[in-house]
This record gives structure tokens, sequence and C-alpha cells, in this order.
């Protein structure tokens, strides 16, 4: 039985060498057909992986929360933070627009319209951040005698020299830039800023140097009174029940029943939803491949019956030699196994001829990509190793279906008759 097989491939392979023409004739619906479905599989992928860098730069890695406090003011920071902790966050991050938004200079630069964001460094386990020049903060970075921050790319363009930054309200303050952070499509502004929560920093970010309660109490009553509320970010355990809630329900439950130990008596101040996107974005991304997939299997059914009726009239046209090589002691199979081996055979070519093609379209198309959209760099717009499959495994699967008739109708000729011709 393996020798039949391995003459049947051979006789295949010699088929379709002396047939060129009908061999070109046969891969054009494939190639169509095949290459639909690779760039289908290559696009789903990309956009999967890039909806995901997107929302855990922009949003949080799952699941991410964000949590505020409205209406009342937090009389307990630590203790808040604690109970975050006990909700179920395994990474928090304060997440706190200054009360007073300050400007920024370098030199005789003023930028008066920038963002700012007080955070912790915890922040970095929470989201992508993507560095162009520096790095992330660090809890040494704390103990720094000036705050410490990091601007993103179009606020280091703007300032110019980083080494000498200032910022401030009514006086300037010295503050250390340890990194510029790829620009975000939800910066909420065109430049922004993020500010190491630390001691040098508390003025910048709360109005208020002092720690003791009364002054706290007085710094949250301020935030509120000009409409600041209290923001962290959260992220959970993505197998936590509150991970499938996206409107926190579960998550400010939890948080609520301790609100009494930070100040808040009324849990409707409390408010958290999921912020991280990318599973709805997949969720959408895949409903369209499947549409889309659905209409390259159309294709692929259009090509399949073009090699099935090129291998038909082959069948035909080629009785005299099928019946040759049965006169010679062919074995049924091994013709059987010829015929079929050349549809795979054929299709094959046309589904490495698709993935070749499919691979200049997509190398075309992530450069005109990358003009327009800057692309993180391990998220590049290429076949993956998927697709490769999808592509050699449906065209394999085509030449088998489209040769299987032409083969039983090969078997069924007579070779007394074939051999008359």
């Amino acid at each position: 039985m393996l020798r039949s097989l391995i003459a049947g491939i051979v006789l295949a392979f010699a088929g379709s060498r002396a047939n060129v023409a009908r061999t070109i004739l046969s891969c054009t619906g494939i190639v169509v057909g095949v290459g639909a479905l690779v760039l289908v599989v290559s696009a789903s992928d990309f956009g999967q992986r890039f909806a995901t860098a997107y929302s855990e730069a922009n949003a949080g890695r799952p699941a991410t929360l964000e949590v505020s406090v409205f209406e009342e003011t937090i009389t307990d920071r630590a203790a808040f933070e604690e109970d975050l902790v006990r909700a179920g966050g395994r990474d928090v991050s304060l997440y706190q627009s200054p009360v007073e938004p300050p400007a920024i200079r370098s030199g005789d630069t003023v930028v008066t319209e920038a963002s700012f964001t007080g955070v912790d460094p915890s922040l970095g386990d929470i989201r992508r951040m993507n560095m162009l020049e520096g790095r992330w903060f660090t809890d040494a970075d704390t103990g720094s005698l000036a705050p410490v921050m990091i601007v993103n790319e179009e606020l280091a363009a703007a300032i110019g020299d980083l080494a000498q930054v200032q910022v401030g309200t009514d006086h300037w303050m010295d503050v250390r830039v340890i990194g510029v952070l790829e620009s975000s499509a939800l910066d909420s502004g065109w430049y922004s800023a993020y500010i190491l929560r630390s001691p040098a920093s508390e003025e910048l970010i709360f109005g208020s140097g002092s720690s003791d309660d009364e002054e706290e109490e007085s710094e949250a009553e301020a935030m509120y009174a000009m409409g600041v509320p209290t923001t962290y970010q959260v992220r959970i355990d993505p197998e936590d029940p509150a991970a499938d809630d996206p409107w926190g329900e579960v998550f400010t439950e939890r948080l609520g029943s301790a609100s009494w130990r930070w100040g808040v008596e009324n849990r409707e101040s409390l408010s958290s939803y999921r912020s991280d996107y990318a599973e709805m974005t997949n969720e959408a991304i895949a409903y369209l491949s499947l549409a889309l997939m659905g209409i390259a299997a159309v294709t692929l059914t259009t090509g399949l019956l073009g090699v099935l009726n090129v291998g038909l009239v082959t069948v035909r046209e080629r009785r005299r030699e099928l019946a040759t090589y049965r006169a010679l002691g062919a074995s049924r199979f091994t013709l059987f196994v010829a015929v079929v081996m050349e549809s795979v055979v054929v299709s094959l070519v046309a589904g490495i001829i698709a993935i070749a093609g499919c691979w200049a379209v997509l190398a075309v198309g992530g450069a005109v990509l990358g003009s327009f959209v800057q692309l993180p760099d391990d998220i590049p717009l290429n076949i993956p190793p998927a697709g490769v499959l999808v592509g050699l495994g449906s065209a394999a699967l085509v030449g088998l279906l489209a040769g299987i008739i032409p083969a039983m109708r090969a078997l069924g000729a007579s070779v007394v008759a074939g051999l008359r011709e």
C-alpha cells in the first residue's frame, strides 16, 4: 500500500508538470479563496493584538476598574487604599487630577494647557507604559527631594530641555523628569504628564503638603468644592466575579461595606466601573471576522468547483494515459492516489501563491498604516502561524475534495476502451 501511495504521488507531480496551463487555470479560484481566508485570519489576529495593547496602554490590563468618590470627603486615605485591596484589588494606584492644574516651563518656554495626573509606581503594573525614553516610576523615586515626573512626547517636544523643568501654580518648583511616554489616544490633553505621588509632590497633587487629619479633611473638602473627585485605578483578578460586572456594582458593594472607616457615610458617593475595553473590542472583531470568513468560504467553494470541473475534464482527456498505466501494472489505488494528489498539489501550489501574495499585501499595508498610526514594536502587521496553517490546510482540503470525484470517474473507466483511443 505504501508503495502504491508513493507511486501515486510521483505520478501526480509528473502530471502537474506536464500540464502547466491546466495547473495555472485550476489555481486561479483557489488563490483568491485562500488569499481571502489568510487575510481575514491575519486581520483578525492583528486587530485582537492591537486592541489588547491599545486597551492596556490607554485604559488598563484585564481587569481594571476605575474607582471614584464624589460628593463626600475621604478622611483616611490609607484606610481607603487598604479597603481597595481587601475588596479584591491586586494592584492599586492613585489616579488623581490636581486641585489646581499647574503650569510647566523649561527656560523661557511656558506651557499652561498641560494636564497632570498624580499616580503611584503600581500604575505601571495596571497599564502598559510604552516608554520612548527613560523609564517608569519605581518605589525608590518616592524618596526624591524633588517631584518626579514623566511627560508624553508632545509635551517633551514643546518644553524642549527636560533637565531644567519647573512646575507650579503660585510659585515655581523644580521637578525631575525621568522619562518620555508615547502619546496615548486617551490623553486628557494634547500635553500630558504623570506626577509620582510622594512627600515632595503632595502640594502639587493635593494642594497641601501636610498629612494631619484636620488638613487632610480640608484638602478633601476643597477638592469636592472644586468638583475634583478622588480617583483610583484598581486591577483585580480577571476570574473575580467583579470582573464580569462592567458597571462595578459588585466591587462597589464590597468597598462600601467599610466606607465608615474612611469617612464616607453615603454609599451613593462611591462609583466604580470596568475601564478596560479589549474584551468588547475583541468580541466585535470576532463577529466581523466570522462574517468575512463566510464570504471567503464562499469564494473558496467557487475555487473548489473550478478545480473539480478542470479535474473532470482532465480525466476525460487522459483516459488513454491512465489506461496505459493500468495496463503496465499500476493498481487501482495508485491511480486513485495519482488523480487525487494531482488535485491536492495544484491546490497547495495555489495556497503558496496566495500566502506569498498576502505577505506582500500586508507588508505594504503595514507600511501605509504605520505612517498614520504609531504601531507598537511588538505588534507587527504580518501573517500569523495560524494564517499559514489555515491557508495551506484549506487549500489541501479543497484539493482533496475536488479530486475524489474525478478519481472515482477514472477508476470506473474501461482499460480496453482507454487503450483504443
